[in-house]
């Protein structure tokens, strides 16, 4: 397929002409899409027929040069080149890169949302065998142009970091490479619309969209896509004639006027064809040089992880759709029918901590380690445990209204417990805080696998660790202007929760009801009784009632066998905890012994920041005439507190020293 130069936009195909293309692709084998399908998208060929025909056997069939096997994401599909116009597609509002503004099926609360996506399904044909093409249920026609409208918006908002202007490149050079476009039904009460969505290309799409000035809802609603695509060649060939110079708009528009694409007309395993079609997108995400969001990239990454465990048997399609956040939580055999909104989440989570940390003899170790990456033959470090629990802590959040920072979970599993596997209780959130008041382990597993993401997602606290230009953040109820956030991480909040244990079970109970009822959680008293005037809990709150540095850090999480067997049936699902072996002195030792050195390093760091509000104090005091900047007394006080701070940590490390190796003036 050569590209010739255009002068003028080509007549599109009389429907006849494109009842042939659609009758010779349904001839060809391998071609699975059906004939809806195929005849929305060959109304925009826009080169002659009988380069895509071959004659066979007294049978018009697709050029075999036209049809090339796609292996995306280790499944096969078959893809057809063909020019199109170059207002052919529509954007794809499932694009990885904005998945956070878009409700997740697997959000139990996410019925009223808004900008809810539906689960999408696989359209099936009139002999209900499956096809190569997507198939979404929408409450009505305007909600289509809504959601395709918000999708271009979207990209548009979030295109991340280029070196160039996408669109300007466009109208100088053309498109150069195909995009991908898959079939996909909007079903409607008003009718069905089919659509060729750009799976991999979106950017393309809509900056082609905008060069040639089309509304790309219009055309996809349209009762007669061929009259609406007459219309739009000769308003653009009318533009061509007002064209002054070889520099206006609608001349350099001509570079994308005909496109090649790519179109997705079968697939190996139909049922697949969503995750197949996605997996390039997503691959696009998880090695992204654009500097998309940190949620959106975590979360692809995740998906990648579980998409392996599919394709490898390890999950069945059902659980990896609930997980990945295409299919509500319902949907799990685990999930129980009358499972609330707080129990739901609770076991999504769980279920994806244990992808994420599996047991040692578990299948999952090896495919997990391929697909994030890690070295093989090496142990798992700490940044590789990190790097888990940010996809995990970003897939969490999808079945909630509004994403949090996934480093909240950064401190959730130590990488003894990451290299050993997760052990839990077996037990739901809602058993645990039934107990929690005085079962020490049903407490520690709420603090440690539950109460950050909790905060976080009711904006009592936030992943960030704080510069100093950070602190702005919103008032406490009833008071004016912005607060002083205290710098603190999640540890520290855990540590704190941990040491007022009443109160924080308190406040755990308290958002779990919060969940169950749809709105805020409310302050909750040194009691753990909730406020009876319905004050509302938030962030200036919280740093006051569990003030910073006041906490007891959590102990080693526990090694605890499952509390119940595996559910029955799933031959290929390994049990969802299971236990590890007590560490070893030598373990527990090495463990200690990072303790010291990261606890170290911290007094470090606040010694430096230290000498910086020191010498801050100076300053100002020396602008405002104060001299000397403190008083004697206060002075004094400050230099011997120091001076036993001093005293106190030279005689905890004396310890380091072995007996008879002790360091002499």
């Amino acid at each position: 397929m050569t590209n010739e130069p255009l002068s003028e936009y080509p007549a599109p195909h009389k429907p006849d002409t494109v009842d042939r293309l659609v009758e010779a692709a349904l001839a060809t084998d391998g071609i699975k899409a059906p004939r809806e399908a195929l005849a929305a998208a060959f109304a925009y060929v826009a080169e002659p027929v009988d380069r895509l025909i071959i004659t066979e056997y007294g049978r018009e069939r697709i050029h075999p040069a036209r049809l090339r096997p796609l292996i995306i994401g280790g499944e096969a599909a078959l893809g057809m080149s063909v020019r199109l116009y170059g207002c052919a597609g529509s954007t794809w509002e499932r694009n990885e890169r904005n998945d956070t503004c878009w409700a997740s099926p697997a959000d139990p609360a996410s019925a009223t949302a808004k900008w809810l996506l539906p689960p999408i399904e696989i359209w099936h044909g009139p002999d209900g065998k499956p096809t190569a093409s997507l198939s979404v249920s929408m409450a009505s026609v305007d909600r289509v142009v809504e959601v395709i409208g918000r999708a271009s918006m979207l990209l548009a908002e979030g295109d991340g970091r280029r070196g160039y202007d996408l669109t300007e490149d466009l109208m100088l050079n053309g498109q150069e490479e195909p995009c991908l476009m898959v079939a996909q039904v909007y079903r409607t009460p008003e009718g069905d619309f089919w659509a060729w969505p750009t799976v991999k290309g979106n950017n393309r799409t809509k900056s082609r969209h905008q060069i040639l000035k089309t509304d790309q809802a219009a055309l996809l609603t349209a009762p007669d896509v061929t009259a609406a695509l007459q219309r739009w060649t000769t308003e653009r060939n009318t533009d061509l004639e007002r064209a002054d110079s070889d520099d206006h708009p609608a001349r350099l528009a001509l570079q994308v006027a005909v496109v090649k694409a790519r179109l997705v007309v079968g697939c190996a395993e139909p049922e697949l064809l969503y995750q197949t079609v996605q997996a390039g997108n997503r691959r696009d995400h998880i090695h992204a040089d654009l500097e998309f969001s940190a949620v959106n990239e975590d979360r692809a990454v995740g998906r990648g992880v579980l998409e392996r465990y599919r394709a490898a048997g390890i999950i069945d399609t059902t659980e990896y759709r609930v997980l990945a956040g295409q299919l509500p939580i319902t949907r799990l055999r685990e999930c129980p029918p009358d499972a609330g909104i707080c129990e739901q989440r609770d076991l999504r989570s769980r279920l994806l901590l244990a992808q994420f940390f599996p047991a040692a003899g578990d299948p999952r170790r090896r495919v997990i380690r391929r697909a994030m990456a890690e070295p093989e033959g090496e142990q798992l470090n700490s940044q590789h445990a990190v790097e888990r629990l940010r996809a995990y802590s970003a897939l969490c959040s999808v079945s909630w209204s509004e994403a949090w920072n996934p480093r909240v979970d950064d401190s959730t599993v130590p990488v003894a417990n990451a290299r050993a596997g997760v052990a839990f209780s077996g037990k739901s959130a809602g058993q645990l805080l039934a107990v929690a008041s005085k079962d020490d382990d049903a407490f520690a597993e709420l603090i440690r696998y539950r109460a950050a993401q909790w905060l976080a997602a009711f904006k009592l606290v936030d992943a960030d660790r704080g510069s100093m230009g950070a602190q702005a953040n919103r008032g406490a109820e009833g008071e004016s202007g912005p607060s002083a956030r205290a710098r603190r991480g999640i540890p520290d909040v855990l540590a704190v929760m941990n040491a007022q244990r009443v109160q924080a079970v308190g406040l755990l109970r308290e958002m779990a009801v919060a969940m169950e009822e749809g709105r805020a959680p409310r302050r909750v008293d040194a009691f753990g009784i909730a406020d009876a005037d319905g004050k509302l809990a938030d962030q200036a709150w919280f740093d006051y009632a569990f003030p910073k540095g006041a906490g007891v850090r959590l102990p080693r999480p526990p090694y605890t066998p499952p509390a119940s067997a595996p559910t029955a049936g799933r031959h290929v699902q390994q049990p969802l905890f299971r236990a590890a072996p007590p560490p070893s002195d030598r373990e527990l030792a090495d463990t200690k012994k990072a303790g010291v050195r990261s606890l170290l390093n911290e007094i470090e760091g606040l010694t430096k920041d230290l000498a910086t509000r020191v010498a801050d104090a100076r300053s100002h005091a020396a602008a405002a005439g104060m001299s000397p900047t403190w008083e004697a007394n206060e002075s004094e006080r400050l230099n011997i507190q120091a001076g036993n701070i001093i005293e106190r940590l030279k005689h905890a490390v004396e310890g380091t020293w072995s007996p008879g190796e002790g360091h002499h003036d």
